[in-house]
């Protein structure tokens, strides 16, 4: 489920900003985030178990790295 709550609030967050606040951030690959959202909240039964394991494994620690640099960085900005 969390997996699906922040794939949403990346689409969101896109939305919002037209693209330029992801762009920014370039190490993650901010479609790929979105678009697994999609394949588990829709359910699609070709969702390979390996694959998402790897994905979770290897590429949520960059994004949760990321993350905590665009806090950083926004909040610079507002100060």
């Amino acid at each position: 489920m969390i997996l699906i709550a922040a794939g949403e609030e990346f689409k969101r967050i896109d939305r919002q900003t037209k693209g330029e606040l992801f762009a920014r951030y370039p190490q993650v690959e901010w479609r790929g985030a979105m678009g697994l959202r999609d394949v588990l909240a829709h359910g699609y039964l070709d969702v390979d178990t390996e694959q998402l394991f790897t994905v979770c494994k290897e590429r949520i620690p960059v994004l949760l790295e990321t993350v905590r640099l665009m806090i950083q960085d926004l909040q610079q900005e507002i100060a």
